[in-house]
């Protein structure tokens, strides 16, 4: 989940407490992973061949790829020294078809044709130029190769009842999200990217993700505390305030959850060039 690139509104290696983001990061991580094998193969996941996760962080699903598929080459890349080095450590000798490295999204340190698919989780929406990435990752993928990528669009997110605060705090995130150079929004996006950067045989899917009380707790202790580098320090106290009504909401046994997940696909077309 760490995102790569040299701009954007995500560094691990700059935040003031890369220990806590750490844990975070891997309570989250576990989010969905029995249904992460079966949408690889709805978007075309390779049983060998070399398979690259960008912005991997601490290995998760890089992990799950080499299980899937034991005769690919499993890479994972991150533009964090600090999570590589963690992730390598951890699980850098599991399989022999993973391995992870340092690596810029912009400047993939591989070859041209040299992968058969790619994938990218919560990176996107971070990144100031999606396009030059994709342009990026589409110099490296073989014709024919495929890239998924998932992520979210803050927007698309409901609470029943809504909180009276919650609209204006989570403007103030997603704000705070543009000015750092991220897209808060990129949900919605992924697909006409794809287009645009030359990409075809898309699969769109649009997963709706509905929850109750201990969804809404989960989201205020393991994601709202991550997001507090996009607040100005003048919002502090009132978004503060919001975060509790949401955690009084969390308790309320007829509350509900909504949001939606976007997962979109495309293959690198098997004559020209994007």
């Amino acid at each position: 989940m760490s995102q790569a690139g040299l701009e954007g509104s995500y560094n691990f290696d700059l935040l003031a407490h890369p220990d806590v983001e750490s844990a975070h990061l891997e309570v989250r991580a576990q989010l969905r992973l029995s249904g992460f094998p079966d949408l690889l193969r709805r978007h075309g996941f390779p049983d060998s061949g070399r398979v690259l996760e960008v912005g991997c962080g601490q290995g998760i699903r890089t992990k799950i790829m080499a299980e899937l598929s034991p005769h690919a080459e499993v890479i994972g890349i991150d533009r964090s020294h600090a999570m590589v080095e963690l992730t390598r450590s951890g699980l850098g000798a599991i399989h022999d078809n993973l391995s992870f490295e340092h690596a810029d999204l912009y400047e993939l340190p591989f070859p041209d044709d040299s992968f058969d698919f790619v994938y990218a989780r919560l990176v996107f929406m971070h990144l100031s130029k999606p396009l030059a990435a994709l342009r990026s990752i589409s110099r490296l993928l073989k014709p024919g190769g495929r890239v998924l990528i998932e992520d979210a669009d803050r927007d698309c997110m409901f609470f029943e009842p809504q909180p009276e605060n919650f609209a204006t705090y989570w403007r103030l995130i997603q704000d705070g999200q543009r000015r750092l150079g991220g897209d808060p929004n990129v949900g919605r996006r992924l697909a006409s990217y794809l287009k645009e950067a030359g990409f075809e045989g898309l699969n769109i899917e649009v997963q709706p993700i509905v929850g109750d009380g201990a969804d809404i707790e989960f989201m205020v202790r393991e994601l709202l505390p991550s997001l507090r580098q996009y607040l100005q320090p003048q919002h502090h106290d009132y978004c503060e305030g919001a975060v509790r009504e949401l955690l009084r909401l969390s308790r309320d046994p007829h509350a509900t959850f909504f949001h939606f997940w976007f997962a979109v696909s495309g293959g690198k077309p098997l004559v020209g060039k994007i």
